[in-house]
């Protein structure tokens, strides 16, 4: 089957492998498109670091062509999304129900042959089934969704709290969706890109900002008469836009740090004004006891991811995929193979 994974040196490759087989407990897919994230385009780029040979991508959707014979509660012909981290279930952590921070946490598309291939056999307890309502395309976005939800459980909006989003991705784009969803009194998008604004504003954003031609702290100021948002979600990863989220939220507030940021980058912060200003900086990781909840949003049409893929490519052109998302024109670049 064809792949793509990181060789020896660290470079994207394509190339032909086995098919693989699967143990009593585990489901083969054919993958029917999987989602070229931020992760991805740091490793890709040699800005993290990622295991060699290990076939990538973590955010996908596929049918099923094999079941395992302890496999009970999946078949052939399912449709399937896949939670791609695996908990040890023994570490501390885990025994304290928190799972995505298991000591012993692997990866499906990361420390395990993944999305970007033809076939991926997985355990069957990382699958969800998708109902039949759902487009298959839309289930390799539902992973993304699960870790947003994550974040917004993380940052507990308020009804009627200013909220304000800094970068319109696909993330960002899904919380504008949950932050207007779950009663935000007004929220804010700050986003460069015209496209990307707009989809916001139909997601039901009150005001969208062009932090190139606008001053971002300038804005949120004046509409905020001085006093700041209640809450900002930081979805870039970047130091600048990690301090502007720290400027913005007014005193008493939450900022959560959920962009992922490249490992070496380092911001100051003054202690006293988080103390001053009794401010809460909260981290979110990945997507614990979620995916259940996603698939349901989605069946009933409670978000809206289609609007979200920018484009779908075969996986002979991947690196040309890779390119496109790291653009920052693009929303998500699907793989399909």
């Amino acid at each position: 089957m064809l792949s793509a994974y990181l060789d020896e040196n660290g470079k994207l490759t394509l190339g032909e492998k086995e098919i693989p087989k699967i143990g009593d407990d585990e489901i083969l897919i054919k993958v029917i498109a999987c989602g070229i994230c931020g992760t991805d385009i740091h490793v890709f780029k040699g800005i993290n670091k990622g295991k060699p040979n290990i076939i990538r991508g973590h955010e996908f959707v596929g049918e099923i062509v094999e079941v395992g014979k302890d496999v009970r509660d999946l078949k052939t012909k399912d449709t399937v999304i896949v939670d791609p981290n695996i908990p040890c279930m023994n570490c501390y952590q885990c025994r304290n129900g928190r799972i995505h921070l298991c000591k012993n946490l692997t990866a499906i598309g990361v420390d395990l042959d993944g999305g970007f291939a033809e076939y991926c056999a997985l355990p069957s307890k990382q699958a969800y089934r998708l109902p039949d309502n759902i487009e298959p395309i839309v289930g390799a976005l539902a992973e993304p969704l699960a870790c947003a939800i994550h974040g917004i459980d993380r940052v507990n909006i308020k009804e009627g709290e200013d909220v304000l989003i800094i970068g319109g991705g696909a993330l960002g784009l899904i919380l504008t969706q949950l932050a207007v969803n779950g009663g935000a009194g007004r929220v804010f998008v700050s986003e460069p890109y015209k496209e990307k604004r707009d989809l916001a504003f139909g997601f039901g954003a009150n005001r969208v900002i062009d932090p190139i031609n606008e001053d971002l702290l300038e804005v949120i100021k004046k509409e905020t008469r001085g006093k700041g948002v209640d809450v900002v979600i930081e979805a870039v990863g970047s130091g600048k836009t990690i301090l502007q989220a720290i400027n913005a939220v007014g005193d008493g507030g939450r900022v959560l740090f959920f962009g992922v940021a490249p490992e070496d980058v380092k911001i100051d912060i003054s202690p006293f004004e988080v103390y001053r200003r009794e401010l809460t900086l909260l981290g979110s990781f990945v997507n614990p006891f979620t995916m259940e909840r996603a698939v349901s949003l989605i069946s009933n049409r409670r978000i809206n991811l289609y609007p979200l893929i920018s484009e779908i490519i075969p996986l002979q052109d991947i690196e040309r995929g890779v390119e496109i998302a790291d653009s920052g024109r693009a929303i998500r670049v699907l793989v399909r193979p």
